[in-house]
C-alpha cells in the first residue's frame, strides 16, 4: 500500500473582464475546486475582479499554478500567487 498526500491550497485569481467570471467559476469547479470573489481588491484602471480559489491537489506546489493557468487563461483569468495551506492528510492508496 503506497500513500498519497493531498495538500489544501489557495491561489489568488484575477479576470480581467467581469463578464468571464461566471464561466470561469464553472471551469474552476469542474475542476473540483471554489472560488471567492474578493470584493476588497480594486483594480484602479480597469474593471478586474480578484479572488482566491481553494482545492486539494496531489501536485508539487510549483506546478499549481501551470494547472489553474490551463483552467483559467482560455477565459481571461491569470494566476497572480499560488501556495500550500496548512492543511493537509493522507490517503492511503491499495
Amino acid at each position: 500500500m503506497s500513500t498519497t498526500t493531498w495538500n489544501r491550497f489557495e491561489a489568488e485569481i484575477l479576470f480581467l473582464d467581469p463578464n468571464d467570471v461566471p464561466r470561469g467559476i464553472e471551469a474552476l469547479a469542474a475542476a473540483g475546486c471554489e472560488f471567492e470573489i474578493d470584493h476588497d481588491a480594486i483594480d484602479e484602471h480597469g474593471p478586474t475582479i480578484f479572488g482566491w480559489v481553494r482545492g486539494w491537489t496531489k501536485l508539487d506546489e510549483n506546478d499549481i499554478a501551470d494547472w489553474l493557468l490551463a483552467i483559467v487563461d482560455p477565459l481571461g483569468g491569470d494566476v497572480v500567487q499560488w501556495g500550500f495551506s496548512p492543511d493537509k492528510f493522507d490517503r492511503g492508496i491499495t
